[in-house]
């Protein structure tokens, strides 16, 4: 099983049981070397798995915005990867900036 550290926007479109925009979650995880983007619910749910190797901050970074503010684009943009994050420094970072949810996969 993986931990996925969970952060989720506000619910823009509460009365909407169908929306393609919101809410936006972002899931990373140390264990699994990932990080999920989903956005929307209903009909309109949609997402991206990306590997640590992989995702690019920079075509992801008002979406990240949208999750968390520009506290974690920063802290992720101060390395060259996702790889480079000691996930001890990543969880204490986390709890100083956010309100966030922990799931198991």
């Amino acid at each position: 099983m993986a931990t996925y550290y969970v952060l989720s926007s506000p619910e823009h479109t509460p009365d909407s049981n169908h929306s393609s925009e919101w809410p936006k979650e972002l899931g990373l995880s140390f264990d699994d070397r990932e990080i999920r983007l989903f956005q929307g619910k209903g009909h309109g749910l949609g997402g991206a798995v990306y590997d640590f190797e992989d995702f690019r901050l920079d075509e992801w970074a008002e979406f990240v915005d949208a999750c968390a503010g520009d506290w974690l684009r920063e802290e992720l943009s101060r390395h060259e990867s996702l790889t480079a994050i000691d996930e001890a420094d990543f969880v204490r970072t986390l709890n100083r900036h956010a309100t966030f949810a922990t799931e198991e996969h």
